[in-house]
């Protein structure tokens, strides 16, 4: 419980930092943020635009791997891209 009190206290931190910052051009908020077939690869500073991850890599959602398949199990927010 508290793992989950201080992780929602990191992200609501990190996201009153981010709308107080400007973007640099590999940064993004969504994907329609990335050019040339990248995604928006979210993570704990900043989000960045990078290509779909390789198989194995941890992700949030389909589209951010190469396969478009990311599997995330039951209870869990990320999971590995296969």
């Amino acid at each position: 419980m508290l793992g989950k009190i201080l992780l929602s206290t990191v992200v609501i931190a990190s996201v009153v930092l981010l709308s107080s910052t400007s973007f640099a051009a590999d940064q993004c908020k969504n994907d329609m943020d990335c050019k040339n077939d990248k995604v928006c690869i979210v993570a704990f500073t900043f989000h960045t635009c990078k290509p779909p991850q390789a198989t194995g890599a941890v992700c949030t959602r389909d589209n951010v791997c190469a396969s478009g398949k990311c599997d995330v199990p039951t209870n869990r927010d990320t999971g590995i891209c296969k």
